[in-house]
């Protein structure tokens, strides 16, 4: 694995790490729509523009999607994205487990 690799999934786990940033992610585990930050603040209990400075966060470390419509912003868990990092974490955990 190489470093830049790391840092990326660094990057991630430091972006879930935040108790409200994790509880965005679970509230868009139950959401099959995007949603804005004034329907996400509430899982967490802060001020939409705290939720839309967590989303960012999130965004950037390619663990939800955001769609730009004029003035609003939307964000979907990028599910494919986020199970593919975590699924090459745990790949990565079992090989170093069978190789002993």
């Amino acid at each position: 694995m190489s470093d830049l690799n790391t840092q990326e999934i660094a990057d991630f786990f430091k972006a879930l790490g935040e108790f409200n940033r994790l509880s965005l992610v679970y509230k868009l585990c139950d959401c099959s729509t995007p949603q804005n930050s004034m329907c996400l603040c509430d899982c967490c209990n802060v001020d939409p523009s705290v939720a839309s400075r967590h989303l960012k966060v999130l965004a950037q470390a390619g663990i939800v999607k955001l769609e730009k419509k004029g003035r609003e912003r939307t964000y979907s868990l990028d599910r494919k994205n986020v199970a593919s990092v975590l699924r090459e974490l745990a790949d990565q955990i079992e090989m170093s487990n069978e190789s002993k």
